[in-house]
């Protein structure tokens, strides 16, 4: 886990600050003003956090178990566990290493190297050329928040951006290029804020218990919910190889 967060964890938080900076850049922010924000976010939202873990587990029951309320099932906190189980526990030589289960994988660092060449090769004489609008690192990196993210995440996010990014952008391209980002943002906030307010104004206190309608079903009737596996494993069978 030490090793998840030191290494992991700050390389990727680095990575987000400074996509911050770039697009306070491209707004005209004063850097130094950027950069103090940030700073002050950072440490308000660090203590805000920690306050709320603590108090989500003194009074949320059978939090990040299947059992738990409202869906605090913690599926990222899940995957975090089960990556340093994989990478400090157990090592990655066993799962990757010659003769590995996973061994193939491996193979997929030389085509991400490769493949951002051949899309720009396809598209570097034409701008209008529909290579030219494929990102590989965009779509590459999106496949590492799968787990916990399914299909219905990444459904949702696709026809969300080709909303905003074709339909609307191609029809009224001024709006889009002053309010998307704003839009965005608020969404973003108005939800956080939303769920607040609906988690301790009404489910906390009990008053939506026994409460269903078609809304709060529907969504349990698919694979997202019910975990459906791609293969089973028969009686008898076990999953990976013989010996490791």
């Amino acid at each position: 886990m030490v090793f998840v967060t030191y290494g992991y964890i700050t390389s990727t938080q680095g990575l987000k600050f400074a996509a911050d900076l770039k697009l306070g850049h491209y707004m005209k922010i004063p850097p130094r003003t950027l950069f103090a924000v940030q700073v002050v976010a950072t440490i308000v939202s660090s203590i805000t956090q920690i306050g709320v873990l603590n108090w989500m587990f003194a009074n949320i029951p059978n939090i990040c178990t299947p059992q738990a309320i409202n869906g605090f099932t913690c599926p990222i906190a899940r995957v975090h566990f089960n990556g340093s189980i994989l990478w400090g526990v157990v090592g990655p030589h066993r799962f990757f290493g010659p003769g590995a289960i996973y061994r193939p994988l491996v193979w997929a660092f030389l085509v991400g190297a490769i493949a951002p060449i051949g899309v720009w090769w396809m598209g570097r004489g034409n701008r209008k050329s529909v290579w030219t609008k494929v990102n590989l690192p965009v779509l590459f990196g999106s496949l590492s928040w799968i787990p916990p993210a399914t299909g219905l995440n990444f459904s949702v996010w696709a026809l969300v951006c080709f909303v905003f990014n074709y339909i609307i952008r191609r029809r009224a391209s001024a709006w889009w290029g002053k309010y998307t980002m704003t839009l965005s943002a608020a969404l973003d906030s108005g939800l956080a804020f939303g769920l607040v307010v609906i988690f301790f104004g009404f489910v906390y206190p009990g008053w939506m218990d026994g409460f269903h309608w078609w809304g709060t079903e529907v969504f349990k009737q698919g694979c997202d919910w019910m975990a459906c596996s791609y293969r089973s494993v028969k009686p008898g069978d076990k999953f990976g190889p013989d010996k490791w």
